[in-house]
């Protein structure tokens, strides 16, 4: 008997596994049963694709299709090509031009295989599935290369593959090619599935408003092309092909299909004034190479502020600086374009102060902000038309009955529009100052995001009122904007005294401007504000308050200077509210608030003389004779008060009640050379309880509520008023429900960041 050792077993053993092991290994990797020749091969055997097949032969694309690569095809059927023949009068296969024939066939053919359901999904770089239903392009084999026949300064040009970047220093911007050298600029071919449909809450009304002359939608369409049910999905061994009823041609992207057509030529022009060129010397030397043409080639892209350049083929985020190649995929630009007629209107509207001139003697931004206002970032379906905002992140004022002409493009949705888009910046109150030539500073501090006016007065809904001071005004006060002038320790706002030969730019001028300009906002939301004819205070967006009477504008400036302002002229165009130019400075006064209670103790000494002797008699615990600032109250934009400064009447009765120091039988206050400590803690806490600290209250029916005033209780615990507001009926609540009634007479006066009330009754300070 022979033996076998341990290790002949383990070997036999071993070997019968990798049998096995082998034989699954071929099972696995053999070609499947299912899989079918390559795609060339196999249109020759399906036999009604012969017109496409001489295509691709012309194309030189027979190789390609029948041994090597890994495509989808979306193969014309031989009664497609008939119809594309007939539709174009092309006299048969032998009469298509090799271009045409080069052209049908890449823009045919996608990179990779997908089957329908796979179409439909986006993909990362990776492969990765991210987003199920969200696709509808592909890139194809097909781009339009080197433009050989440029303008009579750039012979030849190239389409950007990048948004141009822009790069702003102040209000100087700098425009940079983005271009990738190797990137070809492919095109994309849409299609449309039930599941992408479904999955971005689209209809098949969408597809046909596009396509209304494309048979009806069966599910699966590319482009104005049905894919035949009966012949999709078919593997290859180098792709998969669906067939499909028409001939697609290569689609023009949004910047071609402006220039070719004659009905948007005003639009194009104004795109085009702001194309951008950048010479490329990578292009210049393949151009050299494939045509000896040693001209040199320009990249053309369009400038950087624009949401996108209208002929990149590849999708990018607008404002964002990298690429993702796939996004394409599920993203598109959508682009609308007044006619000429409609753009002339529409120019003739927002222009008049430039004596409608064709943008060119306008702020460049104008142009910008016109432009962006017809580009959308993503896809505007139809059924989304009012819903899905611009790049200026508004929804259309239009709505999808103004579009004369749709299309789906290489790169985004077209609409052809017989009204132009309205922009807000325009159509507000925001656009006045924006639109006048004769108020750019008034505008320049607008559109200052830190001032927060930009924000506000866009807003359609909200009724707006505005005072402008115009250039000469403020010129001839001093005031000027000069952006040359801006550095990393100045501004471009400066000022220069009457006393003074220069400029002098620096943050307080910035400052102060910006509060004069704010004053001019006034916050009128309900439309409580028609006219300047009666009599009224109104409230600014600084917090400040202007007063009016017939006519004439108060600011707590003016009254220091006695002069009142005159409104000169008025513009109700605005969607939300009406503008008014004024004839001075919409001032502020910059004296301690003790000045205008001095004053009013002249003006009204019923009312105030008596809060004025304990303000004195109050010694430095409570107010500065010589500065004539009250003790608590900070000057500053930060700040504001409220003044609810008791009658001489009430202060009598306060005596009267031993809330203060004198005669309580007469209600006389304790003469000032008789006063002790224990006085003037109560003058200190009955001053400070009538002082709102945070807030100005008008008696306008708009503030009601409870208020922290400037003094604090014995045990550190802040102090509050309560604050009932009607139109021309204030009450103001203190402890113990003591209560007091504004004397509107003698009411509603301005002071620095404050406003100062006479009342009917004194308010008690004291929490138990």
């Amino acid at each position: 008997m022979i033996r076998f050792s341990r290790s002949y077993y383990l070997l036999l053993f071993a070997t019968s596994v990798l049998m096995g092991c082998k034989k699954e290994f071929s099972k696995f990797y053999e070609r499947p049963e299912s899989l079918g020749p390559p795609i060339y091969q196999q249109l020759e055997q399906k036999g009604n694709f012969k017109h496409l097949l001489s295509a691709v032969d012309k194309a030189g694309y027979k190789p390609i299709l029948s041994e090597t690569g890994w495509w989808t095809l979306f193969a014309p059927t031989d009664a497609a090509f008939e119809r594309f023949y007939q539709e174009n009068n092309i006299n048969g296969d032998d009469a298509l031009s090799d271009s045409l024939a080069t052209a049908i066939v890449k823009y045919a053919l996608v990179y990779n295989a997908y089957r329908e359901d796979q179409l439909s999904n986006y993909q990362t770089t990776d492969n990765t599935v991210i987003a199920e239903g969200m696709a509808f392009k592909r890139k194809t084999a097909y781009y339009d290369g080197v433009n050989q026949q440029g303008d009579d300064v750039h012979s030849k040009t190239i389409a950007t593959n990048r948004n141009v970047l822009s790069r702003a220093s102040g209000n100087v911007f700098t425009n940079n090619s983005n271009y990738k050298e190797g990137d070809n600029n492919n095109k994309y071919i849409p299609y449309f599935t039930d599941k992408f449909l479904a999955t971005k809450n689209l209809t098949a009304a969408d597809y046909t408003s596009f396509y209304p002359n494309a048979s009806a939608f069966n599910g699966f369409s590319v482009a104005n092309a049905q894919v035949d049910p009966t012949y999709k999905n078919v593997e290859a061994e180098n792709g998969i092909i669906h067939a499909v009823d028409r001939v697609i041609t290569p689609l023009n992207s949004l910047d071609q299909y402006i220039n070719r057509n004659s009905q948007y030529s005003d639009f194009a022009k104004l795109l085009d004034s702001l194309r951008y060129y950048s010479v490329n010397a990578y292009v210049t030397h393949q151009n050299q190479v494939a045509t000896g043409s040693s001209d040199s080639v320009y990249v053309k892209g369009y400038d950087g502020r624009l949401a996108f350049s209208a002929n990149n083929e590849n999708y990018q985020t607008p404002g964002v600086s990298s690429f993702i190649n796939t996004l394409a995929q599920k993203e598109s630009w959508s682009m609308m374009a007044p006619t000429n007629a409609a753009l002339a209107a529409y120019r003739a509207k927002i222009l008049g102060k430039y004596n409608n001139t064709f943008f060119g003697s306008t702020p460049a931004s104008i142009l910008i902000d016109f432009l962006n206002s017809h580009m959308w970032p993503d896809a505007l379906w139809p059924s989304q038309f009012s819903t899905n905002p611009n790049y200026l992140e508004e929804n259309a004022s239009i709505s999808i009955n103004n579009v004369v002409d749709k299309k789906v493009l290489s790169n985004g949705i077209f609409y052809g529009v017989n009204e132009a888009n309205k922009a807000n910046v325009f159509r507000t109150v925001y656009g006045v100052p924006y639109l006048d030539p004769k108020a750019s500073m008034t505008y320049n501090a607008f559109k200052d995001l830190g001032t927060g006016i930009k924000a506000y007065t866009l807003q359609p809904g909200v009724r707006q009122t505005i005072l402008v001071m115009p250039d000469n005004v403020l010129a001839a006060a001093g005031w000027r904007y000069n952006e040359s002038s801006a550095s990393g320790s100045n501004t471009a706002w400066g000022y220069k005294s009457a006393s003074s030969s220069s400029y002098s730019h620096s943050p307080i001028h910035k400052e102060n401007i910006m509060a004069m300009i704010s004053t001019g906002v006034l916050l009128t939301p309900t439309a409580e504000l028609t006219s300047f004819a009666g009599e009224g205070i109104v409230e600014t967006k600084n917090g400040a308050y202007i007063k009016y009477k017939n006519g004439k504008i108060q600011t707590s400036g003016t009254l220091d200077t006695g002069v009142d302002l005159n409104i000169t002229s008025s513009d109700n165009s605005s969607i939300n509210g009406s503008v008014y130019y004024v004839d001075g400075l919409l001032s502020f006064t910059e004296k301690n608030v003790g000045d205008q209670i001095e004053k009013l103790a002249t003006l009204y000494p019923a009312n105030y003389s008596l809060f004025l002797q304990l303000l004195k008699d109050g010694g430095t615990d409570v107010y500065n004779e010589t500065t004539k600032a009250v003790t608590g109250v900070k000057t500053g934009t930060d700040y504001k008060y409220t003044f609810f400064i008791p009658s001489n009447a009430a202060i009598t009765q306060a005596v009267k009640d031993g809330v203060l120091s004198g005669n309580t039988s007469t209600g006389v206050l304790k003469k000032t050379k008789d006063l002790r400590a224990p006085d003037f803690e109560l003058i200190r806490k009955f001053v400070l309880y009538h002082i709102v600290n945070g807030e100005s209250i008008a008696s306008d029916g708009k503030k009601t509520d409870s208020y922290l005033t400037l003094l604090q209780a014995d045990d550190g615990s802040p102090t509050l008023l309560s604050v009932s507001n009607d139109p021309g009926d204030l009450t103001v609540i203190g402890y113990h429900n003591s209560n007091a009634k504004v004397i509107e007479a003698a009411s509603n006066q301005l002071g620095n960041r404050s406003v100062i009330h006479s009342i009917n009754n004194y308010l008690d300070y004291n929490k138990n």
